[in-house]
């Protein structure tokens, strides 16, 4: 039996430091927070923080992707708990930023050439 992937972009692992500001529904800031990007895709974060997040939480996050401090806005999409007590969240981006669409796309490049090289 073969399991058919659901993700509609391929994810790149990584380890990106970010910051992230939860806004309530009027978009106003609640808290600032900071965690670490471990995987990223076109659509998407995965990351990691110390603090959970509700799913359908607004967040103004800032990644920092090769020296740059880049803007991004998401929406929580799932939260849980990893073995060593971390929190592990699903971010969906609400909006397009080509300097992030750039990295992930050179990222993915690189990895599926490492792949095809080395098997």
């Amino acid at each position: 039996m073969t399991i058919k992937e659901r993700r509609k972009y391929q994810r790149v692992k990584t380890h990106n430091p970010l910051s992230y500001v939860c806004l309530d529904d009027s978009g106003k800031p609640t808290e600032e927070r900071m965690g670490t990007v471990i995987e990223i895709s076109q659509g998407g974060l995965f990351i990691e923080t110390h603090n959970p997040l509700k799913p359908q939480d607004v967040l103004l996050i800032t990644i920092d992707i090769q020296g740059e401090l880049v803007p991004v806005k998401g929406r929580v999409v799932h939260c849980r708990t990893d073995d060593s007590g971390k929190f592990r969240t699903g971010i969906q981006f609400l909006e397009f930023n080509e300097k992030i669409l750039s990295f992930v796309t050179g990222l993915i490049k690189t990895y599926s050439e490492f792949i095809n090289q080395h098997g």
